[in-house]
């Protein structure tokens, strides 16, 4: 490099200024001959703003830089992937979904990006699920008898074996499992967090670090699910009967002693449709269990909900269930977001 300097003769305060110029040049040089660039974190892509919050929090410290498919008020059961979509997650150094057929128009391509070698990560595998109608079967046993009575169409025989006869490997954490809404249970989500730093782990987040992350968050769920464990006890038991629109809320349920009296669609799955014989049963059941509201999802319909509940005078609910709100709000995160939802239930019951 070529340095021009305008120096006064004579005058000792300009050597020493030129000295230093000198100095700060070549320091700048040496900088730029032997800087090594930043290591960049590992990109993460979760399907539900839920689940990117909790591998954020598994990550804690900007161990990755995590982002979600699935946008704030969307709807993971309905919710199909743009080419754009399908493009970051193929630059995805891993992906993190629920499983359990929660991402039913992102299966597809979860499965494609992850024949092309990305890997993916189902939260869902490492938790109790529950398989039961209500979503309360405590000793998840029953599959079979479950299936065959209400899914006669579906042939769940033998879960473990269908993904070998009709889909890829990707398909083993479909619907046929069981109950996808896992993240209603802190605990449940506490049995998650290894499976996800091992991910993380996988592509090259510092394991000891991860651990750390672990820690912190289990402890920072399990106070979580004190806190609420508090709020419901406030709740008499008999009050504690929960009306929805989708079957959402069973390991809410099946965690802190509520019981689902009734759906108003009986299905796991939002895109399933309200059956008139089901409504009148339920309607039934309302009158004669006196339930004072029926928890609706902001993320679709709820007008056969809303139509029973004119009929029966209940109040509607809007919950929630499949993803945070807006960052920065008491919602935007997964704690907060089910401390709210929990106080909101509780609220809407006590009358």
């Amino acid at each position: 490099m070529r340095i021009v300097l305008s120096m006064m003769t004579g005058m000792r305060s300009s050597s020493l200024a030129t000295a230093a110029v000198v100095a700060l040049v070549l320091a700048a040089c040496g900088s730029d001959d032997t800087a090594e660039p930043a290591a960049e974190s590992p990109f993460v892509v979760a399907s539900t703003s839920i689940w990117a919050d909790i591998t954020r929090n598994v990550a804690c410290g900007g161990l990755a830089e995590v982002d979600t498919i699935v946008p704030l008020g969307g709807d993971p059961h309905s919710f199909e992937p743009s080419l754009q979509d399908r493009e970051t997650m193929e630059g995805a150094d891993l992906i993190v979904a629920n499983g359990l057929f929660l991402e039913e128009g992102l299966a597809d391509t979860i499965d494609a990006v992850a024949g092309r070698g990305v890997p993916v990560v189902y939260a869902a595998d490492a938790v109790d699920v529950l398989t039961g109608e209500e979503g309360h079967d405590d000793e998840h046993e029953g599959d079979g008898e479950h299936s065959d009575e209400e899914h006669s169409d579906d042939e769940h025989e033998g879960d473990e074996e269908h993904a070998d006869d009709e889909h890829s490997d990707g398909d083993d954490h479909d619907h046929e499992g069981g109950d996808p809404h896992v993240w209603f249970d802190p605990n449940r989500v506490i049995q998650a967090l290894p499976t996800i730093a091992d991910g993380l782990a996988d592509v090259g987040v510092d394991a000891d670090a991860l651990d750390t992350c672990v820690a912190d968050y289990t402890d920072r769920l399990t106070q979580l699910d004190s806190t609420i464990d508090d709020t419901v006890s406030a709740l008499p038991v008999e009050q504690r009967l929960l009306v929805t629109n989708h079957d959402s809320l069973g390991y809410f349920a099946d965690r802190y002693d509520f019981e689902v009296v009734g759906t108003v669609i009986p299905s796991s799955s939002s895109l399933a449709e309200a059956n008139p014989a089901d409504l009148e049963a339920l309607a039934d059941t309302i009158e004669r269990t006196g339930v004072p509201a029926i928890f609706t999802e902001t993320q679709h319909s709820s007008a056969d909900a809303e139509a029973l509940a004119d009929r029966v005078g209940a109040t509607i609910v809007e919950l929630r269930t499949g993803t945070l709100d807006e960052p920065g709000t008491p919602g935007g995160d997964y704690i907060g977001w089910l401390d709210g939802t929990a106080t909101t239930v509780v609220e809407a019951l006590a009358g």
